[in-house]
């Protein structure tokens, strides 16, 4: 990895750690990122996500509860076996998620909007590389994924 590249990582991370801190506490970020999981991979076995949150089976059955008190998660009979539980996203776990996403996107708004027109072309200009970075975690990094 040359000095470049990490110091482009740690910019990154101390952005993504600044959009973190910002946002809204009614949920942990393990419940966040379970819910990221569960939209984008579709509905889990419970012992899936554990495995994937990095998490224990009793903490993610636990983590789900408070997800379906919530309304932004449901357990699901499994169509092929009905002993096995999956956990699914409702709308409006989908909506909260969206809502989380605007919020973070926000601190990022306010920070390129006070960039000189370069810098904020520059940032424009990175977003496809972005993209294919996000489009390539479940791939680098199976056992964590997206957080959201």
């Amino acid at each position: 990895m040359s000095k470049d590249h990490r110091a482009v990582g740690e910019v990154l991370f101390a952005l993504g750690t600044l959009a973190l801190r910002q946002r809204q506490r009614e949920l942990s970020l393990t419940a966040l990122s379970t819910l990221g999981t569960v939209e984008r991979t579709g509905p889990r076995r419970l012992t899936d996500l554990a495995v994937s949150e990095g998490v224990t089976q009793p903490s993610m059955s636990a983590l789900v509860s408070q997800l379906e008190r919530s309304g932004l998660a449901e357990r699901q009979a499994d169509p092929q076996d009905g002993r096995v539980v999956r956990v699914a996203i409702t709308p409006a776990g989908r909506e909260h998620l969206s809502e989380v996403r605007r919020s973070g996107a926000s601190v990022f708004t306010i920070l390129i909007d006070k960039l000189p027109p370069g810098d904020a072309a520059s940032v424009r200009s990175a977003l496809p590389a972005f993209r294919r970075m996000l489009q390539m975690t479940d791939y680098e990094f199976p056992s964590r994924g997206r957080a959201t």
